[in-house]
C-alpha cells in the first residue's frame, strides 16, 4: 500500500526516509495533494532502465509482437524452443 507523508512530515523524517522506501515508493503531499514521490536509488535505477527498454523501439515492436503471441496461444514448449535452438 503506498504511504502518503505531508511536506511537513517527510521534513522531520527525512534522515529516515532511506529506510522507509525499501518496498514502495512514497508520495509527498502538499495541502491534501501529491506534489512529488520519494523513490529508492534501486526503484529508480529499475524505472530509467525499464524506460531505456521501451524507447527502443525495434526491441518495443518485437515485445509487443511477442505479447500478442502469447495471448493468442501461440507458443511452444520449453522442448522445442531448445531443439529449434540446437540444444
Amino acid at each position: 500500500m503506498t504511504k502518503y507523508l505531508t511536506i511537513t512530515e517527510a521534513r522531520q523524517k527525512f534522515l529516515e526516509l532511506p529506510n522507509e522506501l525499501n518496498e514502495e515508493p512514497i508520495v509527498i503531499t502538499k495541502h491534501g495533494k501529491p506534489v512529488m514521490t520519494a523513490i529508492s536509488y534501486q526503484q529508480f535505477e529499475s524505472l530509467i532502465e525499464t524506460l531505456k527498454i521501451l524507447s527502443d523501439q525495434p526491441f518495443s515492436k518485437r515485445l509487443d509482437a511477442s505479447i500478442a503471441q502469447i495471448e493468442q496461444g501461440n507458443t511452444i514448449t520449453w522442448q522445442e524452443a531448445k531443439t529449434q535452438l540446437g540444444l
